[in-house]
């Protein structure tokens, strides 16, 4: 044999504890096919949306989302001085200084409402269906996963038995 040849000795030489542990994988596999097969329990992938997007009557919800991400972009980028020390202190135009932001207050609550908050509530409910079905896929297989441990159990119980007769 050549050097090369290591993994085969190792192999030959684990042999009976390699079958011993993938047994348990394969009553668990045979368990899994039985659950879905003879019994009819089947997986399937819900896609669920338990959270809506307000409507567009919901001013205060809209005006504390656009205050809380547009509005303080704005702050941070200092977009209202500009705009006070362009309008304000240049030409003295307090009405129109007020109308600009209100203006602009307006659009970047359509903004919110027509982009910003149905994207948002997209991703929510897609990361609440992700968890949701994840949930239901442990809840399909802690079964099949009980029931192929406890016949792993019985197996290597039967197997070992030498091991309790004394």
């Amino acid at each position: 044999m050549k050097s090369s040849d290591w993994y085969k000795k190792v192999i030959i030489k684990n042999t009976k504890e390699i079958v011993s542990s993938g047994i348990t994988y394969i009553i668990l596999v045979l368990v899994l096919l039985l659950w879905h097969f003879a019994f009819g329990i089947k997986f399937q992938w819900q896609n669920i949306s338990p959270l809506s997007a307000p409507s567009i009557f919901v001013r205060v919800f809209y005006s504390a989302f656009t205050f809380c991400t547009l509005g303080f972009f704005l702050y941070l980028i200092k977009f209202y001085k500009v705009l006070h020390d362009i309008v304000v202190k240049a030409f003295g135009m307090w009405e129109l200084y007020n109308a600009i932001k209100a203006i602009l207050w307006i659009f970047l609550m359509w903004i919110s409402y027509a982009f910003l908050v149905p994207w948002l509530f997209k991703v929510l409910n897609t990361s609440i269906s992700v968890l949701f079905n994840i949930a239901n896929l442990v809840l399909y297989a802690i079964p099949p996963v009980g029931i192929a441990l406890i016949l792993s159990m019985i197996y290597l119980i039967f197997k070992n038995k030498h091991l309790f007769q004394k």
